[in-house]
């Protein structure tokens, strides 16, 4: 059965769930409810049939488990049910960066299919170490709209699970490598990468667990929808584990800034 087709019914049966649920408890509609944000000691990477050429390393700033650029945050525009269990629906904003440990050249498509190999130069020195210059960085932007049943377990705990769809609206890749003592930098920009045929729309499943007292807690995300248009490129999945997982009232935050 298609993915996405399993995600629909997965989406339809929680919805489901959650509105037994609520029948049964105090019905209220609450609007711009939780901000909802994933950033600092987030690891990204892929999973797939090809996804050993595209595994990650965890060198250097700005990607995998420093993603200190890279964010996903939304806020609930709905939120439907009791204060202690209710479906939500939000929408935000998300950067993906995804450092490979391979350093791939991508080729232009063959057949409407895009192929990349492993950079062939041996003059182009990558490095190895934390600081290095050289890097090979995916790096995606794209609106993202999570729905998700939320359920306080206790006084301090909130489990959430539910699906998401991400809008994409750039994707680029940049190798930065040496040449002796040349520093070289190449870009595959987001108009010229259109053509390796990345998915214009991903959906994925999610699970969050948030502890209130803290303030923090962990969330999981995987795509059920390749990164690639099916049959079109590398059969690669998109997964994301974040330990910075934050959730905050934004009625709350506006009247504490005022």
């Amino acid at each position: 059965m298609n993915k996405n087709v399993i995600t629909l019914f997965l989406l339809l049966g929680l919805t489901n769930i959650s509105f037994q649920a609520i029948t049964q408890n105090e019905l209220s509609i609450r609007y711009f409810g939780q901000i909802r944000i994933e950033s600092q000691l987030s690891y990204s990477f892929f999973t797939g049939p090809d996804a050993a050429d595209f595994s990650t390393s965890i060198n250097g700033f700005g990607s995998g488990i420093l993603d200190i650029f890279g964010i996903r945050a939304s806020s609930d525009i709905v939120e439907v049910g009791s204060e202690n269990f209710y479906l939500s629906l939000g929408a935000g904003f998300s950067v993906k960066k995804y450092r490979l440990a391979k350093n791939l050249i991508f080729l232009g498509p063959q057949s409407s299919i895009a192929f990349c190999v492993p950079d062939p130069v041996p003059t182009h020195d990558y490095g190895s170490g934390f600081f290095s210059y050289g890097k090979s960085k995916i790096i995606t932007t794209s609106f993202y709209f999570p729905v998700d049943l939320n359920l306080a377990a206790g006084k301090n705990v909130l489990v959430t699970a539910g699906g998401y769809l991400d809008v994409n609206l750039t994707a680029r890749y940049k190798m930065k490598y040496l040449v002796g003592e040349d520093k070289v930098k190449e870009i595959i920009r987001s108009s010229e990468f259109s053509n390796f045929n990345p998915n214009p729309a991903i959906f994925g499943i999610n699970a969050t667990i948030f502890h209130k007292k803290l303030g923090y807690g962990l969330s999981a995300s995987y795509s059920l929808t390749p990164f690639f248009k099916a049959g079109m490129g590398p059969d690669i999945h998109e997964a994301r584990i974040s330990a910075s997982y934050s959730i905050k009232n934004l009625r709350n935050s506006i009247m504490k800034k005022e």
